[in-house]
């Protein structure tokens, strides 16, 4: 998917005393070196992950009315914005690199924890969703195998090299990218072929492509937007790099936004065509797989292979890191005792958290059988959106409100980029379906419910936010 936390290969042992490092420490990236605009560019792009629109593609049509292309245009606007505050506040704070410190240094702890707790939910749900996405593409090739099976393929490797200590190196990632970009270019020369055969050369070129008028509906377009949304999840890596690299805050979120605009080419190119070779976005067996369904129309079994088992096996290196960021955060939370000791244990050998880790194998296998993808794609979505509005507010009362940065050439990035981010961002949250935005808003309360207890009732407020 469009979201890949990249973490070391080992927790160290020291116990870490802040919700913030626990974020950071999911950040880590194994790239030592200076890093310039180029690097953070591909590392920006390495995590959207190119191929994730075919994924997301048969949900996204469906929901959106056939609106694919316009879907991932709105949802570049307010990726555009919300990635030019986060370089801004790396800039100002570039080793905080989170949603959780960037609010709590701007606004306040309190509300900081909440953003933070929101996009937790995030990193507890990715790996389930990415099991469940490769093992049903992997089971249009093997229809016989029965889900929870074919689950096992990808939360058992996954787990086993967490749990060891094994980690996806940047350069394997790197290779991973160029086999997705392989595959892009293959579906879309098979496409290109199919319609100059079904339909003439000019049936490349197709408005409706982009804008059907007897399907359209804003309320379509905003849920769709919503989903198109999940493609971009990941950018904000990019910034959690400022500290490892000699470029300013500015730099980093022009990397930021240019890998945005490089991955929503990619997003749009494949999605284009897909709406164009099977106009009927009802037609489709299985909105789950109907990336697999085009595939098999325009280049037979052999291209659907090609592109399913590079979709399955992306998704094997994606999961290893979002379960490898998720048990680091429980065992930062579980040393900071704000969860029970259990996750903060280390194997004795391996060094890694070996409780985190077998607990969120349980969770993710557990969630990936009984969570529907349809309501996985909108709790994430909610949980960054969250995020995302946090970071530009914050923007907002830094920069425009406490450091009195107002002049002219001020003005956009300091007030009107974020209040468009802020405007765009609530409007796709405001799209999400009532079960997404009813569950989010559990998690969120539950988030708020706990921070009470500690706050209120336990009476740890100065020790417990000042550590935080």
């Amino acid at each position: 998917m469009g979201i890949y936390k990249d973490s070391n290969d080992t927790v160290t042992t020291a116990t870490t005393t802040t919700f913030a490092n626990a974020y950071n420490e999911t950040n880590e990236h194994s790239l030592k070196k200076v890093l310039k605009t180029r690097d953070l560019v591909i590392f920006g792009m390495v995590f959207m992950a190119p191929v994730s629109a075919q994924t997301l593609f048969g949900e996204l049509t469906l929901t959106s009315q056939g609106h694919a292309v316009l879907s991932y245009l709105v949802g570049l606007i307010a990726m555009v914005f919300t990635a030019s505050s986060y370089g801004k506040m790396a800039g100002a704070f570039p080793k905080a690199g989170s949603t959780y410190s960037y609010t709590s240094q701007a606004i306040s702890p309190k509300v900081g924890f909440v953003a933070g707790w929101a996009i937790l939910l995030d990193y507890l749900l990715i790996p389930m969703l990415l099991y469940k996405i490769s093992a049903i593409f992997l089971m249009e090739l093997f229809p016989a195998l029965p889900l929870w099976l074919t689950l096992l393929f990808f939360l058992v490797p996954v787990t086993v090299s967490n749990y060891l200590g094994a980690h996806v190196s940047s350069r394997l990632n790197i290779i991973m990218t160029l086999f997705m970009l392989f595959s892009l270019v293959l579906f879309i020369s098979f496409a290109i072929h199919h319609l100059i055969q079904t339909g003439g050369i000019g049936s490349i070129f197709s408005f409706q492509g982009i804008y059907n008028s007897s399907t359209f509906s804003f309320d379509a377009l905003l849920a769709g937007t919503s989903l198109a949304v999940l493609s971009y999840l990941g950018f904000d890596a990019v910034t959690t790099m400022a500290e490892d690299s000699k470029v300013a805050g500015k730099t980093v979120g022009r990397a930021a936004i240019l890998a945005l605009l490089i991955s929503s080419f990619f997003y749009i190119l494949q999605v284009y065509f897909a709406t164009i070779v099977v106009t009927d976005f009802t037609s489709f067996i299985s909105q789950d797989t109907a990336f697999f369904e085009i595939a098999v129309t325009i280049g037979g079994m052999g291209l659907a292979t090609i592109c399913t088992l590079i979709i399955a096996v992306s998704g094997i290196s994606t999961a290893l890191a979002g379960q490898a960021s998720a048990s680091r955060i429980l065992y930062s939370m579980g040393g900071d005792k704000l969860l029970p000791s259990l996750f903060a244990r280390l194997h004795p050998k391996h060094k890694t958290p070996y409780c985190s880790i077998l607990i969120l194998a349980v969770v993710g296998y557990m969630g990936a059988i009984l969570i529907p993808l349809s309501v996985l794609f909108q709790l994430i979505v909610f949980g960054a959106l969250i995020g995302f509005l946090a970071v530009n507010l914050s923007v907002i009362i830094e920069f425009f409100g406490r450091r009195h940065e107002r002049s002219l050439k001020h003005f956009i990035p300091n007030l009107l980029g974020p209040i468009l981010g802020l405007f765009v961002c609530g409007y796709i949250t405001i799209g999400i379906s009532p079960l997404g935005k009813t569950i989010g808003l559990i998690w969120v309360f539950i988030g708020i419910t706990f921070l009470f207890i500690m706050t209120k009732i336990l009476k740890r407020d100065a020790n417990f936010l000042d550590d935080m």
